[in-house]
């Protein structure tokens, strides 16, 4: 059932699996539907925006994903053999390496692998967190370059954490490589979460300012709101990172690096 549940998922279709897991689990079903119709009811009467909304789904589609029962299903003895179909690579990255996403979008289109990267494929005035989301959805797996400065990055946070419920949604890979390793160390988050906890304060002291002199504070209201979700979720994403290889492409480990990378994207 849990296949069929990601199946339905992946195809949008939340409230059908929802409606699947109500047989086999029918209080984890009734409150995860409970949450659902809340959320869509309070996107359509504008009390929460579209990333709220998203990332709202999210979470239940992951919550569903995991209370489905996992009955692995026999492999057929004679298989028919396909063509192996071109992978789809998701690169997520702080602008700040963007000359290692490239060289990393360079090397995986040489190895016939597709490539969604912003620059080449966000379209002009495009939502960001709509691209990050269908972005996700689209491809097979998603590279995420770790550096001290992607991981400081609001945009970069809220990647990972898609990543991460994109990989019980579909089966989609989420693949981290590294240009250092102080991400890792437990003072580089210290110091990441008391940096994020100044910048929270300097902007909610300029946004008070702001609304007292009559100004709009939407656009700013959604980069606190990043920076809040990030803040809450470093740990969670470093977690993430620790808990699977970070193949190091940095300086002369590149070659060597993206090699297995492509082997990973490449493998069942």
């Amino acid at each position: 059932m849990k296949k069929q549940i990601r199946t339905l998922i992946a195809e949008g279709k939340t409230k059908e699996a929802l409606e699947m897991l109500m047989s086999v689990k029918p209080n984890e079903a009734t409150l995860l539907l409970a949450r659902y119709n809340r959320a869509n009811q309070q996107y359509r009467e504008g009390l929460i925006d579209f990333k709220e909304h998203g990332l709202e789904m999210a979470r239940i589609n992951v919550a569903a994903v995991e209370a489905a029962p996992d009955a692995p299903e026999p492999e057929p003895d004679n298989k028919p053999l396909t063509s192996r179909p071109q992978s789809k690579v998701f690169i997520s990255y702080n602008h700040g390496d963007a000359e290692v996403a490239r060289r990393v979008r360079d090397y995986l289109r040489q190895q016939g692998v597709q490539t969604i990267l912003d620059e080449d494929d966000m379209p002009a005035g495009m939502n960001i967190m709509a691209f990050i989301q269908q972005s996700v959805r689209a491809c097979d797996a998603m590279i995420s370059i770790v550096s001290e400065r992607s991981l400081k990055s609001g945009w970069v946070g809220q990647e990972s954490v898609a990543a991460m419920y994109a990989i019980w949604l579909a089966d989609k890979k989420f693949i981290p490589v590294r240009l250092d390793s102080v991400a890792f160390d437990i003072d580089f988050q210290i110091a990441a979460q008391e940096a994020l906890q100044q910048r929270l304060q300097e902007m909610d002291e300029k946004i008070a300012r702001l609304r007292q002199a009559g100004g709009d504070t939407r656009a700013f209201d959604d980069d606190r709101e990043r920076l809040f979700e990030l803040k809450n979720n470093l740990g969670k994403i470093i977690q993430q990172l620790k808990s699977v290889l970070a193949l190091d492409i940095s300086g002369d480990k590149f070659e060597m690096g993206m090699r297995k990378v492509v082997e990973s994207i490449r493998s069942k």
